[in-house]
């Protein structure tokens, strides 16, 4: 753990969550720009304290673990990816500047970053992971549907008739 690190990013959390909130809203989200003030509020301050813990930890599993819980609500609201990553991507921008500009030598900066980006790129690795399981899913519900249907709809057509010969 880099207790330095975790001080300033922590003492930095309003402006971590008020960058990513803005990004949300300035770019192509349209579930996180029509979602109530409050309610988007709260899942940004949720992100980034997720983001906060695994850098106190650091490591990212407490990060991971709130972006699998995250993927899989926001699948089944009707996100899309993109707008999910695009949080990630939004949290990490915002983190950067701040980390980098705290100075320092530059070989501790760079670990920093490479923590900073390790965290969030292990957490775009689970979002991936949970997509494409959520999509499995549905596809596969969907052929049983279709299944159903084919089974629901054979026979449908009369008992042959006879001939008259």
């Amino acid at each position: 753990m880099d207790a330095a690190l975790d001080a300033l990013l922590s003492g930095r959390h309003a402006a971590l969550a008020a960058g990513l909130e803005a990004s949300l809203l300035a770019h192509d989200a349209p579930h996180y720009r029509e979602a109530p003030a409050g309610e988007r509020r709260e899942r940004v301050e949720r992100l980034v304290a997720a983001f906060l813990e695994a850098v106190r930890a650091g490591g990212p599993a407490p990060f991971v673990a709130h972006v699998r819980r995250v993927a899989e609500e926001r699948a089944a609201e009707g996100y899309e990816l993109r707008e999910i990553q695009h949080a990630l991507s939004a949290l990490e921008a915002v983190a950067w500047p701040i980390v980098a500009g705290a100075g320092g030598e530059t070989e501790v900066v760079v670990m920093r970053l490479a923590l900073v980006t390790g965290i969030v790129g292990r957490g775009k690795d689970e979002l991936a992971r949970a997509f494409l399981e959520h999509k499995e899913t549905a596809e596969a519900h969907a052929a049983r549907l279709a299944e159903r249907l084919d089974e629901l709809f054979k026979g449908t057509d009369g008992p042959p008739i006879a001939s008259s010969e």
